[in-house]
């Protein structure tokens, strides 16, 4: 019995990256051991897996020419909108007073009715 350990020990400290190697280069050289025990190899590979493979999310392509081009348009549409006419509002006759019958739109105990 202590032999098998004393080969899975040894089989364990095998695992050795080169001196310019990378961690993720460790890990995968974990998971690549057939000598490790399941559960140790299966959590490396789940470490690994985001730098292995490519994550599936959602990208935007735009096409609008150069960032020149779009500069240029969005500058243009600025200067076209502070260009426009603003609509002067006028109060309709009566509408600027205010109504001194009317409960306030806040409950205040100073209006409550006994």
């Amino acid at each position: 019995m202590y032999g098998v350990l004393d080969r899975l020990e040894k089989k364990q400290q095998e695992i050795e990256i080169s001196p310019d190697g990378l961690s993720i280069d460790l890990v995968r050289a974990v998971y690549r051991s057939s000598a490790l025990p399941l559960h140790t190899r299966m959590r490396a590979a789940m470490a690994c897996l985001k730098h292995e493979v490519p994550a599936l999310i959602a990208t935007a392509v735009v096409n609008e020419g150069s960032f020149a081009d779009l500069l240029e348009r969005r500058l243009k549409r600025i200067e076209e909108m502070k260009q426009m006419k603003l609509i002067e509002a006028k109060p309709a006759d009566g509408a600027g007073s205010i109504d001194a019958r009317l409960p306030p739109p806040i409950p205040d105990r100073r209006f409550r009715r006994i």
